[in-house]
C-alpha cells in the first residue's frame, strides 16, 4: 500500500509523534508511506526515520477546498492508496481528496479527548480511549476504531546513564526527587495540571521537597513561566525547571522519580518504568495502579474532576506517599512497564493495517454516500458560523474539541441488580435451529440439561413451500421449544426487515403469555435489535455477540448502518453482555460493566474414536495441511498458496462463497494445482475422516477488523481432533493450549511454520487432552455461572 500521513501540526506533540511513528512501522511492514504537511520541529524526527516528507503550502487556513486540492494533487501524482489525516481539519480535508479519487480511501485519526461532529460517518475513525469509542458508536457512527496512543519501546525507555547524569548536570536538577512533565504548554487541557503542580512544589517544600520539571512550549508558556517564577523565588531554590521544547525528551522521562502526564506523554513514560500520575482537568489526578487502570483503559489516560480549587490538595496527596517511598516508586514502575507492553508500536501498527485494508476494500462504498456528505458539509457549515460568532464576541477557543471532553460524562451507572428467576432461558439466536449448527445451538443444547430453553427462531417467509409446513411451536430437542415466526417476503429489506423482527417478538410473547411462563433472562445473539423489542419479557437481558456483525456487514451484504443501529439497541438494553473474544468485547462496552469473555468451543464427542477412523486423504501425498470451514473473503488465500509453495499437499473441506471476482479466480487457480484437493461442502459426519488425514490445520484468516475480534471455531475443532494448528496471528487464541497452536505474521512465515509443525512429531490423544476444557459443555457451564452471578 501508499499511504499518505498528514499529521494536523509537526511541531512537538503528542497526536503528530503517533502520527509518525506509526508511518515509520508501516514501513517496516512493507509499505511506503509520505508524511505531508507544514514543516515544524518533528521534521528532524521524519528525517531520521528514514520517511519522506512533503511540504504542504504555507497560505491558508485549514480545513480549506485549497488544501484538500493541494492534497488531491499528492494523491494522484503519487498513486496514493490511503490519505490519513490526524485530527479533525487534516481529516475533513483527507475525505475531500479522496472523494473524487476512485483507488483512494480517507482514514481520520483523533487523539483528541472528543471527536468533531461534522466529520463524514462514512470515513473510518481512529480513536484514542475506549469512551469516545463507545460515545461515537451510540452516536451513529459505525466506523470506529480503537487505537491508544501507541509507544516505541525500541526507541523509549533505553537512554544511556552518562546521557542522563549530562541532562541532570545541564537542567541543575539535585539530588531531591524529580517529578517531570513533557506537555505542550497550551490553556486547553494542558494548563491547569501543570500549574498545579507548581503550586504543590512549594506546598510540599517542607514535608517532601521535589523539583518539577517541565519540558515543552506553547501559548501558555509566559504564565506557567511566571508561576514558576515565583515559586523559585519564595523558595530561594530552583524548585521548578522549566527547559522549552527538547527535540529529544527521553533524558528528561529517564532522569524523573515520578511522571506526570496525560495522553501519549503519560503511556510514554510507563516505557522508561516511572510511576504515573494521571492528569486531567478540573482537579482531576490519580496514580495508576492495579485498582486504576481499569477506569484509564475506558476513559483514557485523562480525568475530569468536580473541583478544580481542589487539584492542588488531591496532587499533594497523590505525590506525596510516592515521593517518600521508593520501594513503591519501584513497584509502580514495574507495574507500568509491563503494562505498557500492550500499547507497542507494533501492536498498534498492526491494527492500523487492518484498518487501511477495510477501508481500501470498501472505499467505493464511502464514496457513494452522498448524504452523508450533506449531512457533514452542513455541519460544518454551521460549526463554522458558529466560530465566526465566537470570534466576533472575543469567545474563541483555540482548542475548541479538548474543550469540551467526553470524559466530562463519566461512565452510566449500572442497573440495580434483580433476583434472579427459576424461569426459563428466552433464546433470540442468530440463525434458525436447521441450519448448521453454531455457538447459539450448541450452548442451547448443554444449557437445556438444566434449564427449559424457548427457543425464537429467525422469521421465515410464506412464500416458501417449505416453511409453509412447518409448525409454529416444536420441541427439536429434549427441554428445548422452538418457535417460528411467519412473515412475508423480504425480511431483509427495511420496512420488512423491521416488520419481521416485531413478529418475531410477538410470537414469544404469545407463547409466553399463553403458557403462563415468565422467563428468567433473554439472550440475544442476533444481529436484529431484540432486547429492545422483547427485553421487557425478562429481568435480565443478555447481549451475546459471537462475531463483529456490523463489521460483517460487506460480507454479508446487508446494510451496516441497519446493523450498528441494531446493535446500539441491544447493548442500551442489555444488563450483560457477552463476546467472543476479548477484543470485541471492549469494542462493544458502553457502561458501568465490563463486558465478559465466552469463546467458542467444540464438540468433543463427534471426534471419540478418531484414531479409528479411515483418513480420507483424497489422495494426496503427506504432510498434507488442511482447512475446514467456508472459503471466501475472510480467507487469505496468499497464505495457502505460500503453503502450497512449501510442497505440502491442500485437503480444502468446505463450501465456497467469495464476493470478489479477484478471489474467485484465486482460489480456481488454487484449486486446480494437482497437489490441493477442494471437497466442497460435506455432511458433519464425514468430516472426521479428512480431519484425521490432516497432519496440521489451518486457520489462515486476513488481517482484516472483523476477523481480529473473532475466535475461530475451527481452531478449536482441529485441537478436538487431535491436529495442531497454524494460524495468521488475527484472530484469538487465548485460552488455547499453546504448545499446539502457532500464529504467523506473513504467507512465507505461515508457511514455514506450517511446514514444521506437520513434520514434527505429535501425541493426536495428548492434544485431545489439551483442547478438554474447551467444549461446548464448559463453555455453557461459564454460562449459567455468568446469568446466575447477576
Amino acid at each position: 500500500m501508499r499511504i499518505l500521513v498528514y499529521p494536523h501540526d509537526l511541531n512537538m506533540g503528542g497526536s503528530q509523534i503517533n502520527a509518525i511513528e506509526l508511518a515509520a512501522a508501516m514501513t517496516k511492514l512493507g509499505h511506503t508511506c509520505i508524511v505531508y504537511g507544514r514543516r515544524g520541529s518533528l521534521c528532524a524526527r521524519i528525517e531520521a526515520l528514514g520517511l519522506e516528507f512533503i511540504e504542504a503550502s504555507e497560505n491558508r487556513r485549514r480545513p480549506s477546498l485549497g488544501g484538500a486540492r493541494d492534497l488531491r494533487r499528492v494523491v494522484r501524482e503519487r498513486d496514493i492508496d490511503i490519505v490519513h489525516g490526524y485530527e479533525w481539519p487534516p481529516g475533513l480535508e483527507a475525505a475531500a481528496a479522496a472523494a473524487s479519487e476512485p483507488q483512494a480511501a480517507a482514514v481520520c485519526t483523533v487523539m483528541s479527548m472528543a471527536v468533531a461532529p461534522f466529520l463524514p460517518r462514512s470515513m473510518p475513525l481512529i480513536v484514542g480511549t475506549q469512551q469516545i469509542s463507545a460515545f461515537e458508536q451510540a452516536r451513529g457512527r459505525s466506523r470506529v476504531h480503537l487505537i491508544e496512543p501507541p509507544v516505541d519501546l525500541d526507541h523509549n525507555g533505553d537512554v544511556d546513564a552518562a546521557d542522563v547524569a549530562q541532562f541532570r548536570r545541564r537542567w541543575g536538577l539535585l539530588d531531591l526527587p524529580v517529578v517531570a512533565v513533557v506537555s505542550r504548554l497550551v490553556p486547553e487541557l494542558k494548563a491547569e495540571g501543570i500549574l498545579t503542580a507548581i503550586d504543590v512544589a512549594e506546598q510540599l517544600d517542607d514535608m517532601t521537597p521535589f523539583q518539577l520539571l517541565i519540558v515543552g512550549d506553547g501559548k501558555a508558556r509566559r504564565d506557567i513561566e511566571a508561576a514558576a517564577n515565583r515559586v523559585n523565588e519564595r523558595l530561594a531554590r530552583r524548585a521548578v525547571v522549566l527547559t522549552g521544547e527538547l527535540e529529544d525528551p527521553r533524558a528528561s522521562y529517564a532522569a524523573a522519580d515520578v511522571m506526570l502526564g496525560m495522553g501519549g506523554s503519560a503511556l510514554r513514560s510507563l516505557a522508561f518504568a516511572k510511576p504515573l500520575v494521571v492528569q486531567g482537568e478540573h482537579g482531576y489526578f490519580r496514580t495508576l495502579t492495579e485498582d486504576s487502570v481499569n477506569t484509564f483503559r475506558w476513559q483514557g489516560w485523562y480525568g475530569v474532576g468536580d473541583d478544580r480549587d481542589a487539584g492542588s490538595a488531591r496532587l499533594a496527596g497523590e505525590l506525596a506517599p510516592l515521593l517518600s517511598d521508593a520501594r513503591r516508586r519501584e513497584e509502580l514502575g514495574s507495574f507500568g512497564r509491563r503494562l505498557v507492553e500492550e500499547f507497542s508500536l507494533q501492536n498498534a501498527a498492526a491494527r492500523q493495517l487492518a484498518i487501511y485494508r477495510d477501508a481500501f476494500s470498501t472505499r467505493a462504498q464511502q464514496q457513494r454516500q452522498w448524504s452523508e456528505v450533506l449531512r457533514s458539509s452542513t455541519r460544518f457549515a454551521a460549526y463554522h458560523a458558529g466560530e465566526l460568532s465566537r470570534r466576533v464576541r472575543g469567545q474563541r477557543r483555540t482548542d475548541d474539541f479538548n474543550a469540551v471532553p467526553v470524559a466530562a460524562t463519566g461512565r452510566p451507572a449500572p442497573r440495580p441488580a434483580q433476583t434472579p428467576s427459576e424461569g426459563p432461558i428466552l433464546w433470540f439466536p442468530g440463525v434458525g435451529w436447521d441450519t448448521l449448527a453454531g455457538t447459539d445451538r450448541h450452548l442451547a443444547t448443554e444449557l437445556a440439561e438444566q434449564r427449559q430453553i424457548v427457543w425464537v427462531d429467525t422469521p421465515h417467509s410464506v412464500l416458501r413451500a417449505r416453511d409453509r409446513v412447518v409448525r409454529p411451536v416444536t420441541h427439536p430437542h429434549p427441554n428445548i421449544v422452538r418457535l417460528r415466526a411467519s412473515t412475508i417476503a423480504g425480511v431483509q429489506r427495511p420496512v420488512l426487515r423491521d416488520l419481521a423482527n416485531r413478529r418475531r417478538a410477538n410470537a414469544a410473547r404469545r407463547y409466553l403469555a399463553a403458557n403462563r411462563i415468565q422467563p428468567s433472562v433473554v439472550i440475544s445473539s442476533t444481529t436484529a435489535p431484540m432486547l429492545d423489542l422483547a427485553g421487557d419479557l425478562a429481568g435480565h437481558r443478555v447481549y451475546y455477540a459471537t462475531d463483529d456483525y456490523v463489521e460483517a456487514a460487506s460480507i454479508w451484504g446487508v446494510s451496516r448502518r441497519y446493523l450498528s443501529a441494531a446493535r446500539e439497541r441491544n447493548l442500551r438494553s442489555a444488563d450483560l453482555v457477552l463476546a467472543v473474544s476479548r477484543e470485541l468485547g471492549r469494542h462493544l462496552e458502553r457502561g458501568a460493566a465490563s463486558s465478559r469473555w465466552l469463546p467458542n468451543g467444540a464438540q468433543l464427542s463427534r471426534f471419540d474414536g478418531i484414531e479409528r477412523a479411515s483418513p480420507a486423504a483424497e489422495g494426496l501425498t503427506h504432510p498434507i495441511a488442511g482447512v475446514v470451514g467456508q472459503f471466501n473473503s475472510r480467507t487469505d488465500l496468499d497464505a495457502l498458496f505460500a503453503v502450497r509453495a512449501r510442497g505440502l499437499s491442500l485437503l480444502l473441506v468446505g463450501p465456497r462463497w467469495f464476493s470478489s471476482r479477484d478471489d474467485d479466480d484465486a482460489f480456481d487457480r488454487l484449486i486446480a494445482d494437482p497437489g490441493v484437493r477442494w471437497t466442497g461442502e460435506v455432511p458433519p459426519d464425514r468430516l472426521v475422516r479428512y480431519l484425521r488425514a490432516m497432519d496440521v490445520g489451518l486457520t489462515p484468516y486476513r488481517d482484516t477488523v472483523f476477523n481480529r475480534r473473532s475466535f475461530p471455531l475451527k481452531t478449536v475443532e482441529y485441537l478436538a481432533a487431535g491436529v495442531p494448528v497454524v494460524a495468521t496471528d488475527v484472530g484469538s487464541s487465548e485460552g488455547l493450549d499453546q504448545r499446539w497452536v502457532h500464529a504467523a505474521a506473513t504467507p512465507d512465515a505461515f508457511a514455514a511454520l506450517a511446514a514444521r509443525i506437520a513434520a514434527a512429531p505429535r501425541d493426536p490423544a495428548e492434544i485431545r487432552r489439551a483442547a478438554a476444557g474447551h467444549d461446548w459443555r464448559a463453555r455453557a457451564t461459564a454460562l449459567r455461572m455468568m446469568l446466575e452471578a447477576r
